[in-house]
């Protein structure tokens, strides 16, 4: 992964374990005037609470600091995460984040908001992330919003002349899509396949060939499967690329219901809703999948996605 340096101001920073929260003042991003969404010694001290909260919920299996970790579609998937793992969180061990990079962008209002590129470090092994980090209030703690591993390059990251990476309206017009209309295209091609305005990454070609599997299967067990996808509402955050386009950071909701007909039993469902449900069951099982995903979106043409994860977010049975 290539990093680049983006301001004098907002170098790679290496992590101390002492930093303290992140709620340094970056300037009035609440006003009408674009400020820095974050000051150098605050981003520093976001990633340092960030690394902190992480390591103390693995390693201690502490649901309190796993919960503080993320908002946004990665929030909205902690409490199915503790419920799958008994109450705990994931027993992995702590991570470490080496060379960090800051895409810091000029804001007017709230959230605020960064990316960072970094090596995330886990016992000896090394992945690249690409993260975004945000504050929703004034008052409130900045919490990771999305973190995806990279396999490769993203596209450069363009600054202005100070060096801040620069923000891109979600709304605007002058790309080949609205980034505020990637979670409804990304979505289109969950449902029906359709890639007219994103081209789908690996993991969503994945997922659909398995879903059919699983549809067939189920099927032959009398129960029948529809599912929706749906933009979960959380905030499109975009940074323009140095060839005009955008990198554009965003979440959706995929809803399935799974139905008994006939002599149908539901519980032959995915592994992860049969361990969310405790072993409860019913004629009807509606569950929800949240999915992050960072995209390229080009002036003209068809966005690609680069990187998405999805992760369970509830389940009921009735």
């Amino acid at each position: 992964m290539r990093h680049r340096r983006v301001a004098p101001a907002v170098l790679a920073i290496l992590l101390l374990a002492g930093c303290q929260d992140g709620h340094g003042d970056a300037g009035d991003a609440a006003g009408d005037t674009a400020a820095p969404a974050v000051s150098a010694d605050a981003a520093a001290q976001v990633l340092a609470a960030y690394v902190r909260h992480y390591n103390r919920a693995v390693t201690a299996g502490d649901a309190k600091e796993w919960r503080a970790v993320g908002t946004d579609a990665l929030g909205a998937t902690a409490e199915a995460t503790l419920r799958l793992g008994g109450g705990r969180p994931p027993r992995t061990g702590a991570i470490s984040l080496r060379n960090p990079v800051m895409y810091v962008p000029r804001l007017r209002g709230l959230p605020r908001w960064f990316a960072v590129s970094a090596l995330e470090r886990r016992g000896g092994a090394e992945r690249p992330i690409f993260a975004v980090f945000s504050q929703q209030s004034a008052k409130s703690a900045w919490r990771l919003s999305s973190r995806l591993y990279f396999h490769g390059p993203p596209p450069r990251i363009a600054t202005d002349e100070q060096g801040y990476a620069v923000a891109v309206d979600p709304d605007t017009s002058t790309l080949a899509t609205t980034p505020a209309a990637l979670p409804a295209a990304h979505g289109a091609y969950l449902d029906r396949g359709d890639d007219d305005t994103i081209r789908p990454g690996d993991t969503a070609r994945g997922w659909r060939a398995a879903a059919a599997r699983q549809e067939k299967q189920l099927r032959d067990h009398d129960v029948a499967v529809t599912g929706r996808s749906s933009p979960t509402g959380y905030p499109v955050y975009a940074l323009r690329t140095s060839d005009g386009g955008a990198i554009v950071s965003y979440s959706l909701r995929r809803t399935t219901t799974y139905t008994a007909t006939g002599s149908g039993d539901v519980t032959v469902l995915p592994a992860d809703v049969r361990a969310y449900l405790h072993g409860r069951t019913g004629h009807r099982v509606t569950a929800a999948w949240f999915w992050r995903a960072v995209a390229y979106l080009p002036v003209r043409g068809r966005a690609t996605t680069l990187i998405e994860a999805f992760d369970l977010s509830s389940a009921q049975a009735s």
